[in-house]
């Protein structure tokens, strides 16, 4: 298995997307999974894979999100501030031509997208695929 972090601080711009319906309690991974998340600080952003279980995830405040691999494609997306706050999102497509969004900053933070670019590369091996980057201009 396969982990990388991509936040560490309680106040850290980047959540996973708590109204997501898909998330899940730590019950639900697979054992090896599930131990090596228990020992995760709580508010950690997480993400990983697990190529010999099929799946790749999520996971932050004993949430987590499951996505079965491989996943089509994946990006980063912002819109900057101007009526209104902006804001950045992590997006996946699965095999059922879903689109998520799995993570994000509520408004737009330079910093926080600079550090979701920083880890493009490291997503796309753990995801299988590349990222987009696509900026949507400004909150109007």
């Amino acid at each position: 298995m396969k982990t990388l972090t991509l936040a560490t601080r309680l106040d850290a711009p980047l959540r996973l997307h708590a109204n997501n319906p898909q998330l899940v309690g730590v019950e639900q991974l697979p054992g090896a999974i599930a131990a090596q998340m228990a020992e995760a600080p709580r508010a950690h952003l997480l993400a990983w894979s697990a190529v010999e279980a099929g799946i790749a995830g999520f996971s932050q405040h004993g949430r987590h999100l499951l996505l079965p691999l491989p996943v089509l494609g994946a990006g980063i997306g912002s819109m900057r501030p101007a009526k209104g706050r902006g804001f950045i999102t992590l997006f996946v497509r699965t095999d059922h031509a879903h689109m998520l969004d799995v993570l994000g900053s509520d408004t737009f933070d330079q910093a926080a997208l600079d550090g979701l670019l920083g880890q493009r590369a490291p997503l796309g091996e753990l995801l299988g695929c590349a990222l987009d980057v696509e900026d949507w201009g400004y909150d109007c």
